[in-house]
């Protein structure tokens, strides 16, 4: 799970990076930047359960959740044009 975690956190920096410094569209390195960000919340959370901290698991889940959720909104909006 380290190990996961670690990649998807390095995503999530290289897409900040690479938005930032204008290389790519902020168009399209937001949405994955935030997605990869989502998943490393959810893992996360996966591994506070494991260690039975519920109540932070529960935080971490909620906020994979959330982000997943706005992101999927954002997405949408861009290319529904709303």
């Amino acid at each position: 799970m380290k190990n996961l975690k670690l990649f998807f956190s390095a995503l999530t920096v290289a897409f900040a990076i690479l938005g930032l410094t204008k290389a790519l569209s902020t168009d399209i390195t937001m949405p994955i930047m935030f997605i990869c960000l989502a998943v490393t919340m959810l893992i996360t959370s996966k591994e506070y359960k494991d260690k039975e901290q519920k109540n932070t698991s529960l935080h971490f889940l909620f906020l994979g959740i959330f982000l997943l959720i706005i992101t999927a909104y954002n997405v949408a909006s861009l290319i529904l044009g709303i």
